[in-house]
C-alpha cells in the first residue's frame, strides 16, 4: 500500500517538473511592431492681445463764459457788447450761396435777385464783447407792452407784400407783408416792436452747421461763416415779397441776457431781368402757283 503511494507521488511530481522546465525553457513572444508612441495633442494657442488704443473722448459742446471785465469796458467806451451778425444776405432756394454784386455809398453789400420772392434770407450771428451766448428768440410779443422784442431783430426800410401792420400775420386765411421802418430804427415803440415781431417770426433757427438752411460749394450743409454759432432763415414768399429796387434790411442780435450787438446792414435789389427782344421775322414771298402743262 506504501509502495503505490510512492509510486503516485513519483508521478505527480514528475508532472509539475516536467511542466515548469517546459514554461522556464519556452521564449517569451515580443511583438516586432514597437508600441505605438503617444504624440500629445497641440494646446490651442491664444493670439497675442493687441492694446486698444483708448478712445478719444469727443467734448461737450459748451455755452460761452460771459466776460463781465470786457463788457463793462465795453459800456464804458459806448459800445454794443451783445452778439456780431457775422452773415447777412441772402441765397438761392437750394440753399446755395449768392455773393454780393457790390456796394452802395454806405457799404452796405448788394445782393441782387432777379425777382421779389423764391429765396432765403440768411442771418447768421457770433458772441459779441460780452462773450455770452447769442439768443434765439423769434417772437416776444405784446400789444400792451413794446419794450417786448424778439432776440433776432431784422427790419426793412420798404413793405414787404402789401405791408401789413398785422403781426406775424404768415399763415393762412389771414397772411400779409411787413410794415417799413424807415430810418432804421430799434426803439421801443408798439409800431417797431411789432414790425420787429412780424419780420422775426418767419424765420427758423438753427443751431448746427452741418444741420443749416445753406450748403457749401460741395453741397453739404454748412453755416455761411464759419465763426457763427446760429443761424436764421427765411423763405420769401410772394405774400411778403421784396419791392422792385432796392431795399435796404437791416440786423442785430441780443445775448442771453438782452444785450443788444452793432447793427449789419445789406441791400436787397430785385431787378427784373431784361426781356430779350423778339426778332422781326420777314413775312414769307408768296410763289406763284405752277401751271399744267
Amino acid at each position: 500500500m506504501r509502495k503505490a503511494v510512492a509510486v503516485v507521488g513519483a508521478l505527480v511530481l514528475g508532472a509539475v517538473g516536467c511542466t515548469t522546465s517546459q514554461t522556464a525553457s519556452s521564449p517569451k513572444h515580443v511583438s516586432d511592431i514597437p508600441p505605438p508612441v503617444a504624440t500629445p495633442a497641440p494646446m490651442p494657442t491664444v493670439p497675442a492681445r493687441t492694446a486698444t488704443p483708448e478712445a478719444t473722448a469727443v467734448p461737450l459742446a459748451t455755452r460761452p463764459v460771459g466776460d463781465e471785465k470786457a463788457a463793462e469796458a465795453g459800456r464804458k467806451a459806448g459800445k454794443e457788447i451783445g452778439p456780431i451778425v457775422s452773415f447777412a444776405g441772402i441765397a438761392r432756394a437750394d440753399g446755395s450761396r449768392v455773393e454780393p454784386s457790390g456796394t452802395n455809398a454806405q457799404g452796405y453789400p448788394i445782393f441782387q435777385h432777379p425777382v421779389g420772392a423764391g429765396f432765403m434770407v440768411v442771418i447768421e450771428g457770433k458772441p459779441g464783447i460780452s462773450n455770452l451766448e447769442v439768443a434765439r428768440g423769434i417772437f416776444r410779443y405784446d400789444a400792451a407792452d413794446p419794450t417786448q422784442q424778439p432776440d433776432l431783430q431784422v427790419e426793412v426800410n420798404r413793405p414787404l407784400g402789401d405791408g401789413s401792420e398785422a403781426v406775424c400775420d404768415a399763415r393762412r386765411p389771414s397772411i400779409g407783408g411787413v410794415p417799413a421802418i424807415n430810418p432804421p430804427s430799434f426803439a421801443q415803440t408798439a409800431k417797431v416792436s411789432g414790425a420787429l415781431n412780424d419780420l422775426a417770426c418767419r424765420f427758423e433757427t438753427f443751431i448746427e452747421s452741418n444741420a443749416s438752411c445753406t450748403i457749401n460749394k460741395f453741397g453739404d450743409f454748412e453755416f455761411v461763416s464759419k465763426q457763427s454759432k446760429v443761424q436764421y432763415c427765411m423763405v420769401v414768399a410772394r405774400s411778403w415779397q421784396f419791392p422792385l429796387g432796392e431795399t435796404v434790411v437791416s440786423v442785430r442780435l441780443r445775448d442771453t441776457e438782452g444785450n443788444p450787438g452793432p447793427v449789419s446792414h445789406f441791400v436787397l435789389l430785385y431787378k427784373a431781368l431784361p426781356t430779350p427782344e423778339r426778332k422781326a421775322t420777314a413775312a414769307p414771298t408768296p410763289t406763284a402757283p405752277r401751271r399744267r402743262q
